[in-house]
């Protein structure tokens, strides 16, 4: 597994490693380490730039972030449940199943 540095991810999207951490503390996100590295799974970085997003950039507090996060997260297993009915569907349908 290959992390990125925390001081890096913090560098490239300027905020303080100090808010990175505040951040996992939270729950927002989750850190790995990699020996005496600690930082993030290249899958988390895109959760820690949409969590900057949120809060930098659109002025969301915190429990809002979080409440962003839970509805994404709700959103993204209703889709995967859509996809998977709507697959049962399908194939009940050629094989004229019901």
């Amino acid at each position: 597994m290959t992390i990125l540095p925390r001081d890096q991810v913090a560098e490239r999207l300027s905020v303080s490693t100090r808010l990175l951490v505040r951040y996992e503390r939270r729950g927002l996100l989750h850190a790995t380490r990699e020996g005496d590295v600690e930082g993030y799974e290249p899958s988390e970085i895109h959760r820690v730039w949409t969590v900057v997003s949120l809060q930098r950039d659109l002025g969301i507090n915190l429990a809002g972030v979080e409440a962003v996060l839970k509805l994404r997260a709700h959103l993204d297993e209703v889709h995967a449940r859509l996809v998977e009915a709507t697959e049962r569907l399908r194939n009940a349908l050629e094989t004229g199943d019901e």
